[in-house]
Order: C-alpha cells, then sequence, then structure tokens
C-alpha cells in the first residue's frame, strides 16, 4: 500500500504549480518538500498518467536499460526515475548498488514472501533403543539435551517478558 495516494500527489502537485512554495506546502501537507518537488518532475514529464505503478514489475533487463539510459546520458538518480515514473530516487539507487555489487544477477526480482528453514539435523531414526549402538545413543541423547535446553531458554525467555509486562502496567 503506497503512503500516498495518486489524486493525494496530482493535487499537491497542482498546487505547487499554482505558486505555493514547496516548503510551505509540505509543512502544510506534511510531506518533505523535496518529495513535492519531485512529484512534479514526474507530472512534467507524464502529466495525468503519472504517477501509475507498472503493469508488471520490471525484469533485470529493463532495470539495466535504465540504468545505461542514465550513466550515457549523464542524468541524476532524480530525473531518470522522474523521466521512468519510478516512485522514488530511491529505488534506482538500489538498483545502480546491487548491480555494482552482482552485476545482472542482482538486479533479478527477489522472491517475495516467508522462507522456510530447513531441518539442518534431527534426532536418529531408529525404532528400537535394544537395535541402537553405543554411538546412536550418545547421538541422540545429545540431540534431546541440545533440544531440551532450547526449550528451557524459550521458556525463561517467556517468563522474563511476561515478568516485564506487569511491571509496565
Amino acid at each position: 500500500m503506497a503512503k500516498y495516494s495518486r489524486a493525494f500527489k496530482i493535487a499537491a502537485v497542482k498546487q505547487y504549480l499554482n505558486g505555493t512554495s514547496s516548503l510551505s506546502l509540505g509543512a502544510e501537507l506534511n510531506v518533505p518538500a523535496s518529495l513535492i518537488r519531485y512529484w512534479t518532475q514526474v507530472y512534467r514529464f507524464h502529466g495525468e498518467t503519472a504517477f501509475q505503478p507498472p503493469i508488471s514489475p520490471y525484469c533485470a533487463q529493463d532495470k539495466l536499460r535504465m540504468l545505461n539510459k542514465m550513466w550515457a546520458e549523464q542524468w541524476s538518480l532524480g530525473y531518470t526515475s522522474a523521466y521512468y515514473n519510478l516512485v522514488s530516487p530511491g529505488t534506482l539507487y538500489v538498483w545502480q548498488r546491487r548491480y555494482r555489487s552482482s552485476g545482472i544477477k542482482g538486479l533479478e526480482p527477489s522472491k517475495r514472501g516467508k522462507t522456510f528453514m530447513t531441518q539442518q539435523s534431527s534426532p536418529p531414526q531408529s525404532s528400537k533403543i535394544s537395535e541402537m549402538t553405543p554411538e546412536e545413543m550418545q547421538k541422540e541423547l545429545e540431540y534431546l539435551r541440545a533440544e531440551n535446553a532450547v526449550l528451557k531458554k524459550l521458556d525463561a525467555l517467556y517468563l522474563k517478558k511476561q515478568s516485564q509486562t506487569k511491571r509496565k502496567r
């Protein structure tokens, strides 16, 4: 969800273009003056179609094309991001930093969503204790002790947090 709606941005730009200073308008709308000036630059490039999100996320080639255009024309981050109707110049800065550190791979869209931890070690999977070797029994004992210690620590942290919240009230 965007912090400022498209209608809000266009209204702010129109007020700025009608002669209100960016400082007073920023104070009135509780928006940084530099952001109002950036919105104005985007509006001058794109008119009423400004501030519309892209139909699909930019692929790595699109991002690289934008960066190459910026470098070839020696444009600033603000001018380039306004030219391409990006949300902020910070977006282009992040792309530039990723490209310089990781190349084209750094520009590829990252996967979103929850990442799940893979279980690193698990207890030995023997069904009967009588069939286990002494080494397997030792491994399982160590695993169970570690698991128990983690659970005790978690319980202690929970109790500590609970007692701190009781004191605050």
